[in-house]
């Protein structure tokens, strides 16, 4: 028996309380440390800021789809769908990624690399949600 896979708009709500989620984490893991004795962690603050920005992102998209698909009353491609949906979850993994490896003992946290990310985010959501509209209205239209 097999689950039936969420539409993209369900998967991008899913990716916004999931970066929601890690930004309170972040931000309350930020706020734990803010006591005499204790240092700063750089990679906390990383990690905030990229969480935010990811949800920006994701409601971004949402919303998006959500305009689109109310002014137009035509659904978009659901397969173009899930590669801007999990295509940008893939590149937030990356994002984290790079801020755990940068939190390391001998790197240096390094926000040069998580703000490129966030741009191929946000470039790559957009590119493929463009895409997404014209392939569908070149589909409305040679199907009439």
């Amino acid at each position: 028996m097999s689950l039936p896979m969420p539409a993209p708009k369900a998967v991008l709500r899913i990716l916004i309380n999931f970066c929601l989620v890690g930004w309170g984490a972040a931000i309350i893991a930020q706020a734990s440390r803010m006591r005499p004795g204790y240092a700063r962690l750089p990679w906390l603050h990383d990690l905030a800021i990229f969480f935010f920005f990811s949800l920006v992102a994701f409601a971004l998209f949402f919303a998006e789809y959500q305009l689109v698909q109310g002014l137009t009353k035509h659904d978009l491609n659901v397969t173009l769908g899930y590669v801007q949906s999990l295509g940008c979850f893939l590149l937030v993994l990356s994002g984290l990624w790079g801020i755990y490896y940068a939190s390391g003992p001998a790197a240096p946290s390094n926000p040069a690399f998580t703000e490129n990310v966030l741009l191929v985010i946000y470039i790559f959501g957009h590119a493929v949600f463009l895409g997404n509209v014209v392939w569908s209205y070149v589909r409305e239209g040679s199907a009439r």
